[in-house]
Order: structure tokens, then sequence, then C-alpha cells
């Protein structure tokens, strides 16, 4: 049963490794952004990433959203001088699905190979018993 344990807490660390590994740059469109304050995605707090028109980069947290740009502690860019927004997706983008079904699928080789003594394999008919 040590096995059973061992293997639970290897699933279980490396699901939430997988979650807090999931974040990433999601790209945010720089004339929507000029039309709508704030732009999709970005928060007070956010993450983000700009690349200037004039090749400068930058990635701070947001702290100053105007209709204008967003500000950080680098300073403040306008949108129209952005050649590139970035924002860190905090949103989960995990396939719950896939990851159950993993899970499930794990679950049952851990299942399969705890029973395995009680497992037969034959290839002739009828299958010949075993004798305690």
């Amino acid at each position: 049963m040590n096995l059973m344990r061992l293997l639970s807490r290897y699933i279980l660390a490396l699901l939430v490794f997988n979650l807090a590994a999931c974040s990433s740059m999601q790209a945010v469109s720089i004339e929507n952004a000029m039309d709508y304050s704030p732009p999709r995605g970005v928060d007070y707090g956010s993450l983000v990433e700009v690349k200037m028109l004039d090749k400068r980069e930058a990635k701070f947290r947001v702290t100053e959203i105007t209709p204008d740009g967003l500000g950080g502690k680098p300073g403040f860019f306008r949108y129209e001088d952005m050649e590139s927004l970035k924002v860190e997706s905090a949103e989960s983008e995990v396939n719950w699905g896939a990851v159950l079904g993993a899970v499930a699928a794990i679950a049952a080789l851990v299942l399969l190979i705890d029973n395995a003594d009680t497992v037969t394999l034959c290839s002739g008919t009828p299958c010949p018993t075993r004798d305690p």
C-alpha cells in the first residue's frame, strides 16, 4: 500500500506543479487597447510585457491604467508608441477533462499493477486455472 501512497502524492505534486506553471503571456491588440480602457485582460497588478516602436522593452506590474497607456515601476508607456503588448494570463487554461482523464488512467494503471498477481494472460482456449 506504500506504493499507492507514494504514487498519489506524486500525482498530486505533478498536478500542482502543472497548474502553477500554466501561466503564459497573451498578446493584447493595441488597436483595441486604444479604443477600450482598460484593455482586455489587463488590470491593476497584471504582469505585462511591452515592446516599443523604438525597440525598448519593459516587463512590469501595472500600477496605472489610462485611456492613453499603461504605467508601472519603469515608467508610463503610451499605446501609440507600442509595437506589442502582452499580458500574463492568470486565467486557467487547463483542459479539466484531459486532466481528469489522465488522472483516471493513471489510477487505473496503478490498480492494475497493484492487482497484477490476480491477472492471468493466456493465448489458449480455455485458459488454464492456477493452483492456489
